[in-house]
């Protein structure tokens, strides 16, 4: 947030220009630092709620960003004018510095996806790699306590991964892609944008309309994303 604040900053858009240069990067930083007390929330809510409706992470982001945008939009006025509460809900330019703020925010949410590049990643089936040859089956190479076990599921949740085994769980820094081709040739598939299963993990799947929650042994519940339903049928899944 400091850095992306810095550039914006530096670049002076919808007319903090005239600022003086390091009052307008404070400001930014400071803005950005507030807003993100407000979308950072709103989008694990966002998180939730796609993968509970199977809603397109996109749309779930943008809602998020529209509902955040509103308290951070008030903040921002309250500090900047001599408006009180009242006085700043009706205010004419409220809307316009809502607008502002919303496009802010949906650059700053691209800018780090584009970073972190950690939820494009499109459901698909888990593809063979070449594991080390150390590795025996059903354990993944990746860094994990010693007796962790057999790898059952794998979530992606934001820039991490829960990796669930028979007994415990462990949060590992890496891309759910990485993760997932790290399983070597654990059979498996990819259900849903955040998570993977493994074959013999699986206890039940129900059909839920269009798509499926799968049950596993370890008591999960698992979301089926919609395009990845062929996949499962195609495995004899379901």
């Amino acid at each position: 947030m400091v850095a992306i604040g810095l550039v914006i900053g530096l670049l002076g858009p919808f007319g903090t220009f005239a600022l003086p240069p390091a009052l307008r990067i404070l400001n930014w930083i400071a803005w950005l630092l507030a807003g993100y007390a407000f979308f950072r929330p709103t989008g694990i809510v966002a998180g939730w709620l796609c993968e509970t409706t199977g809603l397109p992470r996109a749309a779930g982001d943008l809602v998020a960003l529209a509902v955040a945008a509103l308290p951070v939009t008030l903040v921002i006025v309250l500090l900047t004018s001599p408006l009180d509460l009242a006085g700043a809900l009706r205010w004419r330019g409220f809307w316009t510095m809502y607008l502002y703020i919303l496009v802010i925010a949906v650059v700053v949410v691209v800018a780090m996806k584009a970073l972190f590049r950690t939820h494009g990643d499109a459901v698909q089936p888990v593809v063979a790699a070449d594991p080390p040859p150390p590795a025996p089956a059903g354990r993944p190479a990746m860094d994990l306590p010693p007796g962790f076990g057999a790898v059952r599921a794998l979530k992606g949740e934001d820039h991490y991964v829960r990796v669930i085994g028979d007994a415990r769980e462990e949060m590992i820094l890496m891309r759910m892609r990485d993760a997932i081709e790290r399983l070597g040739d654990v059979d498996g598939l990819r259900i849903h944008r955040s998570w993977w299963v493994a074959k013999d993990a699986v206890a039940s799947i129900r059909r839920e309309g269009r798509t499926a929650v799968v049950t596993l042994a370890t008591g999960h519940e698992a979301p089926v994303a919609r395009d990845a339903m062929p996949a499962l049928r195609a495995a004899g899944w379901i």
